[in-house]
């Protein structure tokens, strides 16, 4: 009786297992306690070699037994120690030219050439799949099934199936074998198999069609209300477009029509096996994500048919976004300085210290003990303030100011040219001059700038910028520029 046991997602592939026949033709060994002790050395290397003769056998019978089933194409053969490490590995060369390579040179008997032989965004759980069958393969019948994507020595991709089977010693049920055969079912697919996998997906999504490449024609394998208002128009992607018009948030429509290319979706799902983006839905006031898959195969391998879904995913998008208002509200508190109100020194050291950049300027007022001296903390808290927020005003999104401590502050730049970047401290140097601390008409704030121009880490870069500062301070109220 089948019983399925592992789906990978995104379609890789499937996994489910089976009863076998039980082989039981193995010369019994000797029972080494009836002998006497003068004669167990010899019986115990005579045991060792029965043994290895019974392993050569069994895989012999369950070799003819395997291709006896049809399955007459690639195989692979693994064996493991009795602590069940894998010792060796091995194809066959039908492997071999069902993709493309030539002898042992070419694709070597290593575990290795088969991970290599996956595709790469399908490889982590197809090998996860492999180990975890072997770690639970005790709680498995005998017989596996698999069917996934392999890529071949030139870089095509071809969908295999087939059967592996678990060969385990008859004493302690440990692992001893495990062994398969695959062949290249792309090609062999038919429409009809393929119709049945859409018709799953049709239970999947709120909406889809399963579209012929060709002509972009459709059919509907299921539908919803909103869907049904909109009028049926031949083209798939216009029938897509029209939709779009009907029911879709204005904020997202003008993303959508550009991904609703036809050219560029089909060459994306050739390429990756799926093209997605979310959208807002203001009639259904939902989320949701629609998705291309492939739908089917011409013989020679190119998309003959595409399936569009449409998946609700409002639920999923409320956790994401509950979850990020959490992320924000706790790096607000952990990464934010309270009384500059921009990052501070902690997320330097955690979050940015090991980013790349183009540039690092540090900065700090000038005379500052004077204020505080002068008209007292409360002035030099709003001197800070004021100065932070100039800072944080002036520069891009992706851009970083924070308080490196004291009246110091720092300012990372992620892509910037010498020539911004000067018009960019002169125009910061002559607007702290304009600030004003309220009740102390006296004060007039300066700054000094150090920057550290070029590309590399922001910790490679503090250094050079402090250089570049210490420079600054020796005249004030100026900017030095130290390229790296």
């Amino acid at each position: 009786m089948s019983e399925k046991r592992y789906d990978i997602d995104n379609g890789v592939g499937e996994f489910d297992a089976e009863e076998s026949i039980f082989l039981e033709d193995d010369v019994p060994l000797f029972d080494i306690e009836s002998y006497p002790e003068s004669q167990r050395d010899i019986l115990k290397e005579c045991n060792v070699r029965i043994e290895e003769a019974n392993a050569k056998c069994r895989i012999a019978r369950i070799r003819e037994d395997m291709f006896a089933k049809g399955l007459k194409a690639g195989m692979y053969f693994c064996t493991f120690d009795r602590d069940e490490n894998l010792t060796s590995f091995e194809f066959n060369d039908e492997t071999r030219m069902m993709l493309g390579y030539e002898g042992l040179d070419d694709l070597p008997n290593e575990f290795d050439s088969w991970v290599k032989t996956l595709v790469p965004e399908e490889r982590d759980g197809l090998v996860k799949l492999f180990w975890d069958s072997v770690r639970i393969h005790r709680s498995l019948p005998d017989i596996t099934h698999a069917t996934y994507r392999m890529v071949k020595k030139d870089g095509s991709i071809i969908w295999v199936t087939g059967a592996g089977r678990f060969v385990r010693r008859p004493e302690d049920g440990s692992l001893e074998i495990y062994m398969g055969c695959y062949r290249d079912i792309t090609a062999q697919k038919d429409l009809k198999d393929y119709l049945k996998i859409v018709e799953s997906l049709g239970r999947a999504f709120n909406f889809s069609i399963f579209i012929d490449v060709q002509d972009m024609s459709y059919r509907m394998i299921s539908t919803n209300e909103y869907v049904e208002m909109v009028e049926k128009v031949p083209d798939a992607f216009q029938f897509l477009r029209n939709n779009v018009d009907a029911s879709v948030a204005e904020s997202f429509r003008q993303s959508l029509y550009e991904w609703l290319d036809k050219d560029k979706i089909i060459e994306a799902v050739a390429e990756n096996g799926s093209s997605s983006m979310e959208f807002y839905s203001e009639g259904a006031n939902r989320w949701f994500t629609g998705i291309f898959l492939v739908g089917d195969r011409n013989e020679d391998g190119s998309i003959a048919h595409i399936v569009y879904g449409c998946q609700d995913t409002t639920e999923t998008k409320l956790q994401y976004m509950a979850q990020q208002k959490m992320i924000s509200e706790y790096e607000a508190e952990i990464y934010i300085d309270s009384l500059s109100k921009v990052r501070n020194r902690r997320y330097l050291d955690e979050k940015l210290i090991f980013e790349p950049c183009n540039s690092v300027v540090m900065a700090d007022i000038d005379y500052f003990k004077m204020v505080n001296d002068s008209a007292g903390h409360q002035a030099g808290d709003e001197a800070i303030q004021k100065v932070a927020e100039l800072l944080e005003h002036s520069v891009r999104k992706d851009d970083v100011v924070l308080r490196y401590g004291g009246d110091e502050f720092m300012m990372v730049f992620s892509d910037i040219t010498k020539e911004i970047m000067e018009e960019k401290l002169q125009y910061l140097r002559s607007k702290v001059k304009t600030l004003k601390i309220n009740n102390h008409p006296e004060i007039h704030l300066s700054m000094s700038f150090g920057c550290a121009l070029g590309t590399d880490l922001v910790n490679n870069m503090i250094s050079v910028a402090d250089e570049a500062l210490y420079e600054s301070k020796k005249s004030r109220d100026t900017y030095t520029i130290m390229e790296m």
